[in-house]
């Protein structure tokens, strides 16, 4: 078999991790809470790193540092990477388990280098416990991160990793076999390091596009949702138009739209305060969600302006929505807000004419009679009135 240079290998290793460690942790400085993990995974890419170059350099430095100290990185480095992988998925992270582990190895290296001298012993104890870490690296990132994409890749290459690792074990027991510890001259120790060194960089990429990925669709996501309340923007509800659309295809007849105006929201704003105002705009959100139907989509429109956009079988279901939600709003008592009401225009067309904008002008209009008719009261769009018109005992009063 051709000889190969394993320090080369060794020292390869031990560059691109530590530079793209670099590169998360001054990029995940700026990425939001709610993306968590990737402090750790930055600081496994570095621990990695530092173990590659011990290793590397193990015929210079004395066995403490290039044995025990690079293995016991070697064992933090995949246990960071497990406790960021785990953070990032929601799950509780083995923040006591991983520094055991490294203890464990760091005895028994100690045990095996001045006691009981064994480089096959030293080099099975650590493959034994970074198969395990690799192992439940692979399952969290797989089966834990639901839909991340990113994520199962990365746990995928943990996947070959952990077969890698198992055959180099399941080869050291083998009768006859080399027992020369890290540098032993045989074909799977080649490919072992090889692919670690390999792994090495793609995991540490793959870490750091996998968070990115992750903030791409959180800032999609905050694109979308108004900050005050969390509901759909006006963007956001013009989108699930076609969504509701098809829906609509499946669950109803009609397309339903209805606008809500909080009634005399300048006095309010002007008599208690904008941030009296803020509150009751989130108080409004929350009751009037409680009294929507499942596949509605409620969204904060402009201002004091919100928007439920939902199919629907019958003219007469929206009209009956309304009324409840004015009841809802009508019957906060005990709240430490001020006393207010809403007023609402309906809309309801047929599938193939409910586009977005027919449904808002009639909205609108019905909105604006039901301000100047009084305000905290419900007016239908004309179509609506009349289908009602001919059918009385479908109204609803």
């Amino acid at each position: 078999m051709p000889t190969f240079d394993l320090h080369t290998v060794l020292l390869m290793a031990s560059v691109m991790p530590g530079l793209m460690a670099l590169v998360m942790f001054s990029i995940g400085r700026t990425f939001p809470k709610n993306i968590p993990g990737m402090a750790q995974w930055a600081q496994g890419s570095l621990a990695f790193s530092i173990a590659a170059f011990l290793m590397a350099l193990r015929d210079a430095l004395p066995d403490w540092l290039s044995v025990i100290g690079g293995n016991i990185c070697m064992v933090a480095a995949i246990g960071l990477w497990l406790i960021g992988s785990q953070r990032y998925c929601g799950r509780s992270p083995f923040v006591r388990l991983v520094p055991a582990l490294a203890l464990f190895d760091a005895v028994c290296l100690s045990w095996m280098t001045w006691i009981d001298f064994s480089p096959y012993g030293r080099s099975m104890c650590t493959n034994v416990i970074l198969a395990l870490l690799f192992a439940r690296l692979s399952y969290e990132l797989l089966w834990s991160s639901q839909k991340d994409s990113g994520a199962k890749i990365v746990g995928t290459m943990f996947a070959v990793e952990t077969l890698i690792t198992v055959m180099r074990i399941v080869t050291s027991l083998e009768p006859g076999a080399a027992q020369q510890g890290l540098y032993a001259q045989d074909r799977m120790q080649l490919v072992y390091l090889s692919s670690g060194t390999f792994m090495s960089l793609t995991i540490t990429v793959g870490f750091m596009l996998t968070a990115v990925n992750r903030l791409r669709i959180h800032l999609e996501q905050l694109s979308l949702i108004d900050p005050l309340t969390g509901l759909l923007n006006r963007r956001a509800l013009v989108d699930a138009h076609k969504t509701a659309r098809e829906t609509s295809r499946r669950k109803g007849s009609y397309l339903s739209l209805l606008l809500i105006d909080l009634d005399h929201f300048k006095s309010i704003n002007d008599t208690y305060g904008h941030s009296t105002g803020d509150d009751i705009l989130v108080d409004f959100a929350r009751r009037a969600a409680l009294a929507l139907p499942r596949e509605a989509h409620f969204a904060r429109w402009g201002g004091e302006e919100f928007a439920v956009l939902f199919p629907c079988h019958r003219v007469d279901e929206p009209l009956t929505l309304a009324h409840a939600l004015q009841s809802r709003i009508a019957g906060a008592g005990g709240s430490a807000l001020p006393a207010y009401t809403c007023s609402i225009g309906i809309a309801s067309l047929g599938i193939r004419e409910s586009t977005i904008e027919q449904l808002l002008k009639l909205a609108d209009d019905a909105l604006y009679r039901a301000k100047r008719n009084g305000r905290n009261r419900v007016e239908v769009s004309s179509p609506i009135a009349a289908v009602l018109s001919e059918s009385p005992h479908d109204a609803v009063a």
